[in-house]
Formats: structure tokens, C-alpha cells, sequence
């Protein structure tokens, strides 16, 4: 009778227990791996809705800025076409081209500004009338409107600035501002703000301040009949016209009014 061979169970786990072990190793290996995977995808939308309801609660805590927009300015050179203005005594010098001389050298001045929208009521030996030049800036719903002469009388000398009887702070502070800078530029006399109107011969002189809706200031610019004033206004033409763009920009920028980006 042949002889039962016994098992030896302690070969057997030699042999077969470190392929067992490395078998469910891997197993527990990859199902964690699954998990985590799975898992990923539902942290991400997580912190993804935490982002959203942030950015929601910020967007309705912040109100939305109105956009910037240019400053618009009026420049208006007086007279013009068949109104000379005031003349030297001779009538060789016309005071239409010294408003519009100067004119067009402020208006280039502030538009080297960014943002700065000028509006000219002439810029050409063209009439306008008052009541025209009035509903110009007032159609254009400007912020500022500036009007250029030159003076006339036997002896006197120097600028002046009017503003209306009427004024407001801003329009006060305006011809303050352009004066300050004038006197910078150098003019012959500083002859001070002056407030009101001059009738001459029936025709409101300053008709443009008091029919303007914005702040505005008229700027006589020296006296027709002054030597001195004739040429300080032909030697500096230009730094008048950047004493007068400058205190403008000035101004708005010091009442927070005016930045680089504009008006809000």
C-alpha cells in the first residue's frame, strides 16, 4: 500500500505568499488611484463655485464707474468778418485778427491735452453773431467757454478778464487761475477780474457770459492803442496762449474735475 504524501503548508507559503502579497499590492494600488481621481474633479468644481459666488458678491458690492469723457472747451475768438473789432488809431491793426491769432494757438494748446475736445466758434475771418456763439457752447453742452478780445482807449494798458454780474464760484476762480498765469507770461498791467457788462451803443459787449450755461470768462487781452501791448501780444503769442490753456487744465485738475483719462 503506498504512503500518503504530507503537505508541507510551510513550503507552500514560501513559495506562493510573496506572489499573493504583490497581487493585492497592486490592487489596493489602483483602486486608490480611482478614488482619487474620481475625486478630483468634484474638489476643482468646489473652488470653482467658491470663485464664482465671490466674483458675484464683489461685482454687486462694487457699483459699476460711468465711463470717462473728453472736457469739452469753447474758445471764441471775438468779432470777425464785417465786425473788425476795435483798430489801432491808423486802422493798420484789426482786432478780429488778434482774436483769432490767438485763438487758434489756444485751441492747439489744449488739444495737446489727452481728452481735451476743443469747439471753435470761428476759425476764419467769418461774422458770428453773439446769440450764435452762445448756442454753440450750449448745444455742445461744453464745460467751459472762453472768449478772446483786446481793449480799446486813449491811454490805458494791460489785460483785464470779465465775468458775468452773476458768477458763479468756478467762474470766479477761472479768470483768477488765467490771470495768475498771464501775469507768469508777462503782461503790462494786471487790470483785475471785472464783473458785468458794457453797453456799447446798445449791444451787450458781454452778452457771452451771461448767456452761456457753463463757467466762462471774456479776456481782453491789452489795449489796441498800447505800443507795449501790441507787442507783448506779437512776442508772446505763444506763451499767452499756454498761460491761458494751462490755467484752465490747472484748475480742473486741482477741483478733481479733469484727469489724464478724462472726465467722469
Amino acid at each position: 500500500m503506498a504512503k500518503r504524501r504530507r503537505i508541507r503548508w510551510d513550503r507552500v507559503l514560501i513559495v506562493f505568499g510573496p506572489i499573493f502579497l504583490l497581487i493585492l499590492l497592486i490592487h489596493v494600488g489602483c483602486r486608490h488611484r480611482g478614488e482619487t481621481e474620481s475625486s478630483e474633479p468634484d474638489a476643482l468644481t468646489s473652488v470653482d463655485s467658491m470663485e464664482l459666488t465671490e466674483s458675484s458678491e464683489t461685482s454687486e458690492a462694487v457699483p459699476a464707474q460711468a465711463p470717462f469723457r473728453d472736457l469739452i472747451v469753447v474758445v471764441d475768438p471775438g468779432h470777425g468778418g464785417k465786425d473788425s473789432g476795435a483798430t489801432t488809431k491808423d486802422e493798420s491793426r484789426l482786432e478780429k485778427d488778434d482774436n483769432l491769432r490767438l485763438g487758434l494757438a489756444v485751441a492747439e494748446k489744449l488739444r495737446s491735452y489727452p481728452h481735451i475736445q476743443v469747439i471753435m466758434t470761428r476759425d476764419t475771418d467769418v461774422f458770428v453773431g453773439l446769440q450764435e456763439r452762445c448756442d454753440i457752447a450750449n448745444n455742445a453742452n461744453a464745460d467751459y467757454f472762453i472768449s478772446l478780445h483786446r481793449n480799446v482807449s486813449k491811454n490805458g494798458k494791460g489785460v483785464e478778464i470779465w465775468i458775468n454780474n452773476d458768477y458763479t464760484p468756478m467762474e470766479k476762480l477761472l479768470a483768477e487761475y488765467i490771470m495768475e498765469w498771464l501775469e507768469k507770461a508777462g503782461i503790462s498791467d494786471n487790470r483785475g477780474t471785472q464783473t458785468g457788462f458794457r453797453n456799447n451803443n446798445g449791444v451787450d459787449d458781454y452778452m457771452v457770459n451771461s448767456h452761456t450755461n457753463m463757467p466762462s470768462c471774456l479776456i481782453e487781452m491789452g489795449f489796441m492803442n498800447s505800443l507795449e501791448d501790441n507787442r507783448n501780444f506779437d512776442d508772446k503769442l505763444d506763451q499767452y496762449a499756454d498761460a491761458i490753456s494751462g490755467a484752465l487744465i490747472e484748475l480742473v485738475t486741482d477741483k478733481g474735475i479733469y484727469t489724464q483719462d478724462g472726465v467722469q
